[in-house]
């Protein structure tokens, strides 16, 4: 007989190691598996109900994102998030987001201006009770317009800088409440217009916003840094 033909609507089937990627990259973002914590076989077998094999290459991915860090018959551990890397994931992030933004509103449907008002919604209400629930809205926020862009490259290549984003947030300085809060109007504006340059402006004004607090925080990784690491660290490269 012939093989059936799967029904339209069935959802296509996932590796292992996605699977066991997403699960780790939760448990590292909501704070589990926490910096610094040794990652032993044994102990991810028992908990992910997989072979060795899978858990090997979705860490490797992870260390590809920074999230992990391996020494050769050493240790595997998660990584420690420090000010240098809060800078740079922030300044790389709001740059894709600028080009998301760029080219998604120009798309827009009515559900999506919908969706956006929905996420913005939150930015609001958790700025203005200073609520750290605002570092999730902003990436959210920015994950959204990344898919609404239409562009597999930009999804492909952000989706690292948006894992590594919400990680070095773990432990980070208080949120840019203010700048958040002010930008939800002027995004709201550019997504009913559907005016891609006006969102982009949008998203630079968030990033502007939050400059001296990217400042900041390298500063203070500068102050407890080694000689050798300070160099690297005024050296980074530019800002957002």
């Amino acid at each position: 007989m012939p093989v059936p033909q799967p029904s339209a609507d069935a959802a296509p089937r996932r590796l292992l190691r996605d699977v066991v990627f997403d699960k780790m990259l939760a448990a590292i973002h909501d704070g589990t598996l926490q910096p610094g914590e040794r990652l032993n076989d044994d102990e991810l077998v028992r908990w992910l109900g997989v072979s060795r094999t899978p858990i090997r290459e979705a860490i490797a991915k992870l260390v590809d994102y920074g999230l992990v860090e391996m020494e050769a018959n050493r240790y595997t551990r998660i990584a420690t998030p420090t000010g240098r890397q809060y800078h740079e994931a922030f300044s790389v992030l709001f740059g894709f987001a600028e080009l998301a933004a760029r080219w998604a509103f120009p798309r827009f449907t009515d559900e999506d201006t919908d969706a956006l008002d929905a996420l913005l919604a939150d930015v609001r209400t958790h700025a203005a009770a200073r609520d750290r629930a605002v570092d999730d809205d902003v990436h959210a926020l920015i994950g959204f317009l990344v898919d609404h862009a239409d562009n597999a490259l930009l999804t492909k290549l952000s989706a690292s800088v948006l894992a590594r984003a919400r990680f070095v947030t773990v432990g980070s300085a208080e949120p840019v409440f203010a700048a958040a809060a002010d930008a939800v109007a002027s995004l709201r504006d550019a997504a009913t217009h559907r005016d891609g340059e006006a969102g982009a402006a949008a998203v630079r004004a968030l990033a502007d916003g939050m400059a001296d607090h990217l400042d900041a925080v390298r500063a203070a990784d500068l102050a407890t840094a080694e000689p050798e690491e300070a160099a690297l660290v005024i050296t980074s490269g530019p800002g957002i």
